[in-house]
């Protein structure tokens, strides 16, 4: 089976709806799709949800990257002296955590 036979806008509606993977599998039996097509389907499904977990993911990586970048370029040339702890730490933990963050949305 190739790819034409797969309705990409019924699949994005799907993504756009939540529905779970168990919930696609139900529709589309009830449907009355054959096992190929379904399975080429539930392929489709899983491969462009990953695709924007993965593009959400390296936002937050880069976002946070550019934060942290921030906060170690304000610590050292120390613009505001009272300000330092909230520059080094407070900021460098919101950056490493969006970046953990946008890590486990990659390689999840």
């Amino acid at each position: 089976m190739n790819n034409s036979s797969v309705n990409r806008a019924t699949i994005q509606s799907w993504i756009d709806d939540r529905l779970s993977y168990d919930t696609v599998e139900k529709t589309l039996v009830l449907d009355g799709f054959e096992t190929a097509e379904i399975t080429e389907y539930l392929q489709q499904f899983k491969k462009l949800k990953n695709a924007n977990k993965q593009i959400t993911g390296f936002v937050f990586m880069a976002v946070g990257a550019f934060i942290g970048f921030l906060a170690c370029v304000m610590a050292m040339i120390n613009p505001m002296p009272d300000m330092q702890d909230f520059f080094l730490f407070g900021l460098t933990l919101i950056a490493v955590g969006m970046m953990m963050y946008g890590m486990y949305l990659v390689f999840d």
